[in-house]
């Protein structure tokens, strides 16, 4: 049994909600599948490719580099302070504030054919290299409010009897710039 659904017949004009209607149709996927035809580097559709924004800073150049495979796994803790009850067995939870986001990055680059993928992972290479932040795009990490991070450390592994695919993790750290505002209180 299956069921089909327009939100738009549930939400929309008939609704009592005020304002305009949300075409939640289109709302759901629209910025996730890229290119449906199957245009990325593996000939397949491209669900939410990680974009590394063009990085400018004090001798690097590095132009944009799109991965089109590749999974991406959030974690984040709290920062809670727990101070126990003397003669009970439970203690006092403080939430001081939400952590950063701890980030798992694992995709494939390729080449072009048969060709190993030298250029662009020489350009991965430079931007998990590079000691700066990093600017992102990817419609899981942006809805999180991340579009910027710190690679913490990578590594990149051989797929045996394969030439033209590099496989690549990389662990990062969710960052966003933070903007001092010196007063002059004299």
């Amino acid at each position: 049994m299956a069921f089909n659904i327009n939100a738009n017949d549930i939400l929309g004009a008939g609704s009592s909600l005020t304002g305009a209607a949300t075409d939640f149709s289109q709302l759901a996927t629209q910025d996730f599948i890229v290119d449906q035809a199957g245009g990325g580097d593996f000939n397949l559709p491209v669900f939410a490719p990680l974009i590394f924004e063009p990085l400018i800073k004090n001798g690097l150049n590095l132009p944009l580099l799109r991965i089109d495979a590749v999974t991406i796994s959030l974690n984040r803790s709290k920062n809670i302070v727990k101070e126990s009850v003397e003669g009970k067995d439970i203690s006092i939870k403080e939430h001081i504030s939400n952590g950063d986001f701890s980030i798992s990055i694992d995709g494939m680059i390729a080449g072009e054919g048969a060709e190993y993928p030298k250029s662009k992972l020489f350009l991965l290479k430079q931007f998990l290299n590079a000691p700066y932040s990093l600017k992102v795009t990817h419609a899981i990490l942006n809805r999180f409010g991340i579009y910027e991070l710190v690679i913490d450390s990578y590594s990149i592994p051989s797929i045996d009897g394969v030439k033209n695919i590099q496989k690549f993790s990389a662990s990062a750290t969710s960052d966003e710039t933070v903007e001092l505002i010196i007063k002059n209180n004299a």
